[in-house]
C-alpha cells in the first residue's frame, strides 16, 4: 500500500516505522528539512519538504496514487485541508488529527467525516481515555477497549499474592472468572508466551487478558486483592487532556482538579459539575494537602512540562498517593521514566493516539490492529467473510500460527468467548493475538 505521512513529528515517524515493518511504502511530508532527513535516515522512506496543504506538494507526493493519507502536524488546519484535497483527489481513506475539541462535531452539519475525512482523531481525547481505563482498574498496567467498547483488553503483574501464581487455569479457585475472560499472553523475562491450560502462572509474570469490561473488572477483584478502587482522583492542569479527563472521571469517583491560572480554572470550573476545581500550583506542597490527598488517591499530572510532571508526581508519592500517572510528550522519555520507576504509569498522546491509528489501518476482513505496549506482538480484529474456509468450522480445528491466539467473537450485538467448541460463522469479528510475525500470514488467512 502507499501511504503518504504529513508531519514528520513524533506521531509521523512512529507511525511510518510501524508501516514500514509491514513492508508499506511510505511518503512523508514536512516543511523542515532537518526533521526529514533524520526520519530519512532511520526509515525506508521517500521524503519530500513542503507544507502539507499546498497542492502542488500534494502532485509531487503523487498523492491520487496513495491509498491512504495521514496528516498528524501540528496544525489542524494543515491536516484538515490536505485531507479534503486528497479526498478530492480520490484517495480512498483519509485520516486527520485535530489538537482542538472544537472540530471535533459528531453527527451535526459540520462533521468532518462528513466532508469525506474518514477518521478523525484528537489525540488528547485518546489520551484521556486510555487514562480513565486504567483508574477504572486498579492494577491494570495497561487497558482500551476493543469492539465499539464492547470488549476490554488489560495487563496485569502476577504478585506474591495473587491468588493465580504456582497454578494452571484449571487449578484456580474462581474458575467461574478465569471462564469468563480469555487470557491471551503472557510476558516471562521479556519473552513472550502463548498461555495454554497447563502454563503455570508466576510470579513477575505480566498477564494479558480480554473480556467484557464488567468481567475483567470482577477478575481484577479477585486476582489483585491487595488494590483497592481510588477514593479520589487529583488532576494536575486543566488544559483541554486534564479537561477531558476530569468530565470522564467525575461520574464514576470523587474528582479535583488543580490549575493555577485563574482564568482556565474558572473556564473548566463552568465547564465541570461533580469536580472540585482549585485555583492552585500543585508542585505547592501545601496544594495537595488542601486537594485532600490520602492513601487511596490516584495523582494525574497533566500539565504541559514533562519535568513538572514527574516532580509533581514524586510529590505525591512523598504525601502519599496510592498511585500516580503522567503525561510524557517526549516519546524517548518514557522508558526512562519506566525503568526508573519513577511513577506508576507513563502516557504519552502521541502513542495513544499511534494507537488509534492503527486501529484503523487494516483492510475490511482484517479491520483494526492494536499494539500492545508491554508486549511484542498485537490485536488483530478480522472479519469472517461467507467465502472464507474458516467460515462453518470450530475454533479447535482451525490452525493458526503457533504464536497466536483467538481472545474474543463478536457475532452482532453479542460478545462470545473463544472456546475450542464454537463454530465460526459468516460475519463473526474476531479478536486475535499475534506475535509479529505471525501478522502477516493471519491477515493472508482472512482475507481469502
Amino acid at each position: 500500500m502507499r501511504i503518504l505521512i504529513i508531519g514528520a513529528g513524533n506521531a509521523g515517524q512512529q507511525l511510518a516505522m510501524r508501516l514500514c515493518e509491514e513492508k508499506h511504502s511510505v511518503v512523508m511530508v514536512d516543511t523542515d528539512a532537518q526533521v526529514l532527513a533524520d526520519a530519512e535516515a532511520k526509515l525506508d522512506i521517500l521524503t519530500i519538504c513542503g507544507p502539507g496543504s499546498s497542492p502542488r506538494i500534494l502532485d509531487e507526493a503523487q498523492v491520487d496514487k496513495c491509498q491512504l493519507v495521514i496528516a498528524v502536524t501540528n496544525s489542524d488546519e494543515v491536516n484538515i485541508l490536505a485531507c479534503l484535497y486528497a479526498h478530492s483527489a480520490g484517495v480512498p481513506r483519509k485520516v486527520a488529527r485535530v489538537s482542538s475539541p472544537e472540530y471535533i462535531h459528531d453527527g451535526d452539519p459540520y462533521d468532518l467525516t462528513r466532508m469525506g475525512i474518514d477518521l478523525v482523531i484528537n489525540q488528547k481525547q485518546e489520551c484521556a481515555r486510555e487514562i480513565f481505563n486504567m483508574l477504572k482498574l486498579p492494577g491494570a498496567l495497561e487497558a482500551f477497549n476493543l469492539f465499539e467498547g464492547k470488549v476490554m483488553v488489560a495487563g496485569f503483574d502476577v504478585s506474591a499474592v495473587s491468588p493465580l501464581l504456582d497454578r494452571t487455569p484449571a487449578e484456580c479457585v474462581r474458575l467461574d472468572l478465569i471462564q469468563s475472560v480469555r487470557i491471551i499472553a503472557i510476558r516471562r523475562n521479556n519473552k513472550l508466551v502463548v498461555p495454554h491450560g497447563d502454563t503455570v502462572f508466576e510470579k513477575g509474570d505480566l498477564v494479558y487478558l480480554v473480556g467484557q469490561s464488567a468481567d475483567v473488572a470482577a477478575f481484577f477483584e479477585w486476582v489483585c486483592p491487595d488494590l483497592k478502587p481510588f477514593d479520589k482522583v487529583i488532576i494536575a492542569g486543566g488544559g483541554d487532556l486534564g479537561l477531558m479527563l476530569a468530565r470522564q472521571v467525575e461520574g464514576e469517583m470523587d474528582c479535583v482538579l488543580l490549575e493555577k491560572d485563574d482564568e482556565r480554572s474558572r473556564r473548566c470550573s463552568a465547564s465541570l459539575n461533580r469536580t472540585l476545581v482549585l485555583r492552585a500550583d500543585a508542585l505547592a506542597e501545601s496544594t495537595l494537602d488542601e486537594a485532600g490527598l490520602t492513601g487511596n488517591t490516584a495523582f494525574v499530572a497533566l500539565t504541559g512540562d514533562d519535568e513538572n510532571n514527574i516532580m509533581n508526581c514524586l510529590m505525591a508519592q512523598k504525601k502519599g498517593a496510592a498511585f500516580t500517572v503522567t503525561q510524557i510528550a517526549r516519546t524517548d522519555y518514557v522508558p526512562v521514566i519506566e525503568q526508573l520507576y519513577l511513577v506508576n504509569r507513563v502516557v504519552s498522546p502521541y502513542i495513544s493516539m499511534t494507537h488509534a491509528i492503527l486501529h484503523y489501518l487494516r483492510s475490511k476482513k482484517v479491520q483494526a490492529a492494536s499494539l500492545l505496549h508491554n508486549l511484542p506482538g498485537e490485536l488483530l480484529d478480522v472479519m469472517i467473510s461467507k467465502e472464507n474456509k474458516m467460515a462453518g468450522k470450530k475454533i479447535c480445528d482451525i490452525k493458526l500460527p503457533r504464536e497466536s491466539i483467538i481472545s474474543t467473537v463478536l457475532r452482532g450485538n453479542e460478545v462470545l468467548t473463544a472456546t475450542g467448541d464454537l463454530t465460526l460463522m459468516p460475519a463473526d469479528r474476531l479478536l486475535i493475538f499475534a506475535h509479529p510475525d505471525a501478522v502477516r500470514k493471519i491477515q493472508s488467512m482472512f482475507l481469502r
